[in-house]
């Protein structure tokens, strides 16, 4: 504890945390960056071993290859959600969203054309129709603005103005 200034307050220093913790409440919170370079290149060393021992299984790399084309197809996602919580799509670049939507549309239909494994082109057309659903947003919420949420007063609070 360190003692506040002339008060009998004291204040509670955060506990000091270090590399192997492993507290999920604190994981992306990085106290240093040589801590976020540790996990980063944690994480590359053992899942590059990982994989280096399960080269030799066809599922374990069509298993990898789809969660790395399906966590680029939903990269949107998120955006996507945080845009129907707000209900609006306020300092969203549309013409990013359309760069996006051009690139992922151009890039599914290479892979349709050279028939790429069906995951590609599966993946990439989630992406697309992701892209879609935000500039669908873009247009409902730019052209049918939602009314805000009304909240209710508190008595208490009535009386205080």
């Amino acid at each position: 504890y360190v003692a506040a200034d002339s008060k009998d307050e004291e204040i509670k220093a955060p506990p000091k945390r270090s590399y192997l913790d492993f507290d999920l409440n604190y994981f992306w919170h990085w106290s240093k960056f040589t801590d976020y370079v540790q996990c980063v290149l944690t994480f590359t060393g053992v899942t590059g071993y990982i994989t280096y021992l399960w080269l030799d299984s066809s599922l374990f790399v069509e298993t990898l290859g789809f969660l790395a084309v399906f966590t680029e197809a939903m990269l949107g996602v998120p955006q996507l959600y945080r845009n129907y919580q707000n209900r609006s799509t306020e300092g969203m670049s549309v013409k990013m969203v359309l760069m996006w939507t051009s690139g992922d549309t151009f890039k599914t239909v290479y892979f349709i054309l050279n028939q790429a494994p069906f995951q590609f082109s599966i993946c990439g057309l989630l992406q697309v129709f992701v892209d879609i659903a935000i500039l669908l947003q873009v247009y409902l919420y730019s052209y049918y603005p939602q009314k805000p949420v009304s909240h209710t007063a508190h008595p208490a609070s009535t009386k205080a103005l």
